[in-house]
């Protein structure tokens, strides 16, 4: 037999295939599985030249996949003030203060992570922002990624003014007071934008220089493959690098990256956009396929669309971001052009339109080799749970946002809470479920990142490690372990297109594998968090091993 590169053996090798079949050894040669067996057999692999990772009952995965990320617009916030949304509207405060205190030199202040409700159903203001940072621009944004919080010298440099339009009136807006101002708080992109753009925050050098450690982040929690949902900030400059650092061989995953559209007016030129990144962008490592649609905002930012007004605000009805009939015909001719779909939905409203517009997609192109990915999917009505298996569309979303969610409960009332992130029952109804952490976005701060994380919530729907706080209605709704692993691993490849490459371990298939310090089937599920990753392969190569590990 030939000798291979690499050979792992002496635990649990989990190939997360169709047949549940499990081994003991694996082979790599190149970037490639070439053997799969028994431990004694792998002997027969083990020439001079062959490095040996000797197991000691260490389980090894194929390589888990983040199915939406933000990763490239991870880079310009990677030194900015990280908040958290258990803060107080106080603790928000008293952070950024720190922070701008310990970086002086930072102009312009930028970070991540507050919740908006804290300060009120009016959200935060620049006079708040200014108390703590007057003597620079500051823009923070919230946990969501769908609001932001600018102080007044940020407002001044972007010209935004009592006189200034909303960019999209009812949809993308500028909070303002009874007489008309501007308060500072920024609701959804198209108003967040200008006031970015205007302070500079993005900058081939600054991201050249976040890259390298921020993806090594991503390797150091078993992460090989990833679906970028947007590159909203960085555009151009994110992909740009992203394939620099590809074609350099320094890039130590494979990303199938989007166009990101959130505004109607985008919608008339987006698949020629599409198509002319997918033809600048094909590399092995990343490619520029499919289209991302953002229907609707957030319950915390109140622009989650629903079938029925919210609660709180009494009478609440937020726009859809991309309304009918132009965002129906979008998806049609993107089912026309064979086009792979990633619709943003986190109210059932904007669930039920995304479901709906594929329908008849589908009716209108039956031979559309299309794939449709709902992405959130926080609240989905019961009529509407089926027809994801029915419709042959991926439910993703992120199980680190799984913990009680008192929000959500005032302002949707109990009978929508109970409704939140059906995904058994998605299962049980034959679809598919993938996970993705959606970072920087994030309600555990950096944790968010490791699929883990991301696991354990699945299956507990309980904050990761604290089996006595309360579980996320429905318990019903828990996935068991096997569901979440494939989840991460051989149900997101599909989502990616990729399920001929990567997602499970089998011979021939490109050797993107991960060894846990433990075997995560025989964890007890409040510890699965604290499985650790001992070494990550991607595309062959050995991009990261714990320093203690052997």
């Amino acid at each position: 037999m030939a000798e291979a590169d690499w050979v792992l053996r002496g635990g649990p090798v989990y190939s997360m295939d169709n047949s549940a079949q499990y081994y003991s050894a694996i082979a790599l040669t190149g970037n490639r599985i070439v053997w799969l067996g028994e431990a004694g057999a792998a002997t027969a692999h083990v020439g001079p030249q062959t490095r040996v990772i000797e197991l000691d009952g260490r389980s090894v995965l194929p390589g888990f996949i983040d199915t939406h990320i933000h990763s490239m617009d991870t880079l310009p916030l990677v030194n900015g003030v990280t908040l958290s949304p258990y803060q107080s509207a106080e603790e928000v405060l008293a952070t950024i203060a720190e922070h701008a205190r310990t970086h002086p030199y930072q102009n312009p202040v930028i970070g991540i992570g507050f919740l908006a409700p804290a300060f009120g159903v009016n959200g935060p203001t620049a006079a708040e922002l200014d108390a703590v940072i007057p003597d620079r621009p500051a823009l923070i944004i919230d946990e969501g990624g769908h609001t932001g919080w600018a102080n007044t010298l940020a407002l001044k440099a972007a010209g935004i003014s009592q006189e200034t339009p909303d960019p999209v009136p009812g949809a993308h807006f500028f909070q303002r007071d009874e007489s008309g101002n501007p308060t500072g708080w920024l609701v959804e992109g198209a108003a967040i934008d200008p006031v970015s753009e205007a302070l500079g925050l993005v900058s081939e050098e600054a991201l050249a220089l976040a890259a390298p450690g921020f993806f090594e982040e991503m390797s150091a929690v078993g992460l090989t493959a990833a679906f970028d949902a947007g590159m909203i900030d960085t555009g151009e400059k994110g992909r740009a690098l992203a394939l620099d650092m590809a074609e350099a061989g320094a890039f130590p995953l494979r990303m199938v990256a989007s166009l990101y559209v959130n505004q109607p007016e985008q919608l008339t030129e987006a698949l020629a956009v599409l198509a002319e990144l997918n033809e600048r962008y094909q590399h092995p490592l990343f490619t520029v396929s499919t289209l991302k649609l953002s229907l609707d905002g957030t319950v915390e930012a109140k622009t989650a669309v629903m079938l029925e007004p919210y609660t709180v605000p009494e009478g609440h009805e937020p726009a859809p971001l991309l309304p009918n009939p132009a965002m129906f015909d979008a998806v049609a001719a993107a089912h026309q052009a064979n086009i792979d779909l990633h619709l943003h939905a986190i109210g059932d409203g904007a669930v039920r339109a995304a479901l709906d517009a594929v329908e008849r997609a589908k009716a209108m192109h039956p031979d559309s080799d299309s794939r449709s990915t709902i992405c959130h999917i926080e609240i989905v009505s019961a009529q509407d749970v089926a027809r994801f298996a029915s419709l042959g569309v991926v439910a993703q979303t992120t199980p680190t946002w799984l913990e009680y969610d008192d929000l959500a409960l005032n302002r949707l009332g109990e009978e929508r809470f109970n409704q939140m992130y059906p995904l058994a029952s998605i299962l049980r109804h034959g679809g598919r479920v993938t996970l993705g952490s959606d970072y920087p976005v994030s309600w555990i701060g950096k944790d968010a990142l490791n699929p883990m994380f991301n696991i354990e919530m699945a299956v507990t729907r309980q904050q990761a490690g604290h089996p006595e706080v309360p579980v996320q209605p429905r318990v019903s709704e828990r996935l068991s372990v096997d569901q979440a692993i494939r989840a991460h691993t051989s149900d997101a490849a599909w989502q990616l297109r990729l399920e001929d490459d990567i997602g499970t371990l089998e011979v021939g298939k490109l050797a993107d594998l991960v060894v846990l310090d433990r075997d995560p089937y025989t964890t007890d599920l409040h510890q699965l968090h604290r499985i650790r990753v001992e070494h990550t392969f991607s595309d062959g190569r050995l991009v990261f091993s714990r320093p203690d590990a052997e």
